[in-house]
């Protein structure tokens, strides 16, 4: 209405916002496809997997974590600034994402995932094997 095109598809605001969105999206895929491939790869020979091998997975696994869940709260609260006022009803439930990235990031606390990358980072630490890794 404010931005002078008959159609929402026309209008550059939202184009960018559809745009930046894929792309953070994209992004988060190639990595999440990476680090399923390095997966793999040490799923396919277990016993010559040591201890190194599985704390670097474990470090990228947590770097997924981290950023997969930036991404899917990114879009899920952004994704009404190019639907509209109307797209916030709850007979729509657009809400409901929101709702279900928050509650699972919450389960294996995405600070942690951060800390471990960090901790690698900076000392070398592994992160112990927990529930969650």
């Amino acid at each position: 209405m404010h931005g002078g095109h008959e159609h929402a598809v026309d209008e550059p605001y939202v184009i960018d916002i559809y745009g930046d969105l894929t792309a953070k999206l994209w992004a988060v895929e190639a990595l999440a496809d990476a680090v399923a491939t390095e997966g793999q790869r040490l799923h396919e020979d277990p016993d010559a997997v040591t201890e190194q091998d599985r704390g670097e997975f474990e470090v990228r696994v947590a770097a997924v974590k981290a950023r997969a869940t930036d991404v899917a709260l990114d879009i899920t609260h952004r994704i009404f600034e190019v639907t509209g006022a109307r797209a916030t009803a709850s007979a729509e439930g657009l809400d409901r994402f929101w709702r279900n990235v928050r509650t699972h990031s919450l389960y294996d606390p995405v600070a942690y995932k951060r800390r471990e990358i960090g901790c690698h980072l900076l000392t070398g630490e592994l992160p112990q094997p927990t529930w969650y890794s």
